[in-house]
């Protein structure tokens, strides 16, 4: 849209500014006191002015006064420019004040309009750049985050400034608000992710090394080979509403790779349902729990290094090890780079989805995922989880006070289920949720559907009868064989030698 306008500006004087005005119509651009551009944004409510009428490029230094050192710099918009070129330049110099710098802007006649007013030199200089121009908002994640594993040090989106002013992002101001949003969220995510890891760091540690001889025995991830199965999926979580979809699972998993959470083994087993994978990513000993006592001969079982160790004592057809986020699995894949990354979603059912995209899916179907409390449940009746309040009730704490609490230990609030009615949740849920809503939407190669009406809404996720669901797929044949790719081999045993040596 913007190419010929781009080529006729470069042969123009741009100290003609009536020129530029007839070119970009969104500012009304001026010639400040010191000489320098300055302007101001149209908007349907008036003008607001981008930068100083006197001296804009003094304002712009000013505006970086007393700041601390951070990881990166965000902007929300750029106006014409001498914020973005002043910040480059506390990058460039010897004590840098940020390492990276991301600019966000929706529109791409801004940035081409900024290109063409000033000297970008400084700013292409940076070497950790990244210009987000026209991004949706739901594929920002990736570009903002600074590391990948909150054990290397670092804080995300924490340790990050985030730079706007209203003038600059006026011309579309309910991207930037879901840009903010997106950023506040992602700092909340990556603060529990912390907090989770400062609590329960010395348990996965000590997990790993009593289970380090699996690096050896259990097969990758990555060795699966995504071709050798078919594009249907039905992903099984332990929510209330799964006891509606159970009398289906035999037709289900006949035509579809099934894919079920820890919690949601005992009712699939009970219905004489072996999953194909069973997915365990919790370390905790209660999450051992859930699959204690019982087979799954024709299951594969996927977890990280940290889990309980008795887990890889469970009865199964095969154990694969996924990724972990945590300092002793990650010294492995560093070497190797085969385990295969399922991601932190915070839930065991996002590392499930992420399994089901990883061999290739292109319909994952969930079942029994609720993330919410229909007609006040917490679980299917019956699982495990529901068994464990069971076991630890007394006449004081008896179960209904103990499934209540579990209700309202995380903020309880409302949704909206599939069904249109209000349904029980709580912000822990509603994260889980916002981590679906996100990843599938950078997935649109990939549909899921909900089975369940009665769950929580998100975003991206539609629901389908369950009956409806099988007329979807009544023609396929299913394909799910678990042949491993053996063509990259390594001496695990050294490896772990030299992995104890560097304790």
């Amino acid at each position: 849209m913007y190419e010929g306008i781009i080529n006729d500006i470069s042969n123009t004087n741009l100290n003609n500014i009536e020129e530029f005005n007839k070119y970009f119509s969104f500012w009304e651009l001026s010639q400040a006191k010191n000489g320098e551009i300055t302007g101001v944004q149209k908007t349907g409510q008036g003008q607001l002015q981008l930068h100083s009428g006197y001296n804009p490029s003094r304002e712009a230094e000013s505006a970086f006064k007393n700041q601390t050192e951070k990881s990166q710099l965000i902007f929300l918009g750029i106006g014409l420019g001498y914020h973005v070129i002043k910040a480059a330049s506390l990058i460039n110099g010897e004590n840098p004040l940020y390492k990276k710098l991301v600019i966000i802007e929706n529109d791409p006649g801004y940035f081409f309009a900024a290109l063409c007013l000033l000297d970008w030199t400084e700013v292409f200089k940076i070497e950790q750049l990244v210009f987000a121009i026209g991004c949706p908002v739901e594929n920002l994640t990736q570009l903002i985050e600074t590391t990948e594993h909150i054990n290397l040090g670092n804080e995300g989106l924490s340790d990050s400034h985030i730079f706007t002013l209203p003038s600059f992002t006026a011309h579309n101001q309910p991207y930037f608000d879901d840009v903010i949003r997106l950023i506040e969220r992602n700092k909340t995510k990556n603060q529990i992710n912390k907090a989770t890891y400062n609590k329960f760091a010395k348990l996965w540690t000590r997990n790993s090394h009593q289970n380090l001889e699996f690096i050896e025995k259990a097969g990758k991830i990555n060795q699966l080979i995504p071709d050798n199965f078919s594009k249907d999926f039905l992903l099984v979580a332990a929510g209330p509403s799964l006891q509606n979809i159970l009398p289906y699972v035999k037709e289900l998993k006949e035509k579809m790779v099934v894919v079920c959470v820890e919690t949601a083994l005992w009712a699939l087993l009970k219905q004489g349902v072996q999953p194909d994978f069973i997915v365990l990513t919790d370390p905790q000993y209660w999450a051992y729990r859930h699959i204690a006592a019982l087979t799954a001969p024709e299951s594969v079982l996927v977890a990280p290094l940290s889990v309980h160790p008795a887990v890889f004592r469970f009865n199964c057809k095969a154990k694969l090890l996924c990724t972990d986020m945590f300092t002793v699995s990650q010294f492995f894949e560093k070497k190797t780079a085969v385990f295969g990354d399922l991601g932190a979603g915070g839930s065991v059912a996002s590392s499930a989805w992420n399994l089901c995209y990883y061999l290739g899916a292109k319909n994952i179907y969930i079942a029994g995922l609720d993330l919410s409390y229909p007609e006040k449940q917490t679980h299917i009746k019956g699982s495990s989880a529901e068994q464990t309040f069971h076991s630890i009730a007394n006449r004081i704490k008896n179960l209904d006070k103990l499934s209540v609490s579990s209700m309202f230990s995380a903020n309880p609030e409302y949704g909206i289920s599939y069904e249109g009615k209000q349904v029980l949740t709580d912000a822990r849920m509603k994260m889980f949720a916002w981590w679906f809503e996100s990843r599938i939407a950078g997935c649109p190669e990939v549909k899921t559907w909900s089975l369940c009406e009665t769950s929580m809404k998100v975003p991206g996720i539609e629901y389908v009868c369950v009956k409806d669901a099988l007329q979807k797929v009544q023609n396929c044949v299913k394909k799910c064989d678990m042949t491993l790719n053996t063509n990259n081999q390594f001496d695990y045993k050294k490896l772990i030698q030299e992995y104890k040596k560097s304790l």
